[in-house]
């Protein structure tokens, strides 16, 4: 009797460690931080814009900052033929996320079709 007792005591308290270890590992996002850049509301295509209407409507986004060094990092390498052939400009691209850096900082751009939902290029060279 005294052994099944130790028994149940130890994994109670197993069991009490596992979980409160699983709640040290839980996540609960990161708090919002502020964004900063600019956008474009658009017609037709980036290199040719109209007016926007409401079956064709787009949005070019451009972001600086922490954001957009830290998706510069994410996306991978560099790419092998880039908008400029300055020394110091990098460009990274994840789809239609293009992340650059240059003496500028880090600026990523992406558009989106606001008429489908559908992701766009945000720039072009």
């Amino acid at each position: 009797m005294k052994a099944r007792f130790v028994c149940a005591v130890g994994a109670l308290a197993l069991l009490s460690l596992a979980s409160a270890d699983e709640k040290k590992t839980e996540w609960a996002g990161a708090p919002p931080k502020p964004l900063s850049g600019n956008y474009q509301v658009y017609g037709g295509t980036l290199s040719e814009m109209l007016a926007p209407t409401a079956k064709d409507r787009k949005v070019a986004f451009m972001f600086k900052g922490p954001l957009a060094k830290d998706l510069f990092t994410q996306i991978g390498p560099d790419v092998k033929e880039s908008c400029s052939t300055d020394p110091g400009y990098r460009e990274r691209r994840r789809g239609q996320l293009v992340c650059t850096h240059d003496t500028d900082g880090y600026l990523c751009y992406f558009g989106l079709d606001v008429v489908t939902g559908k992701s766009t290029f945000g720039s072009i060279c």
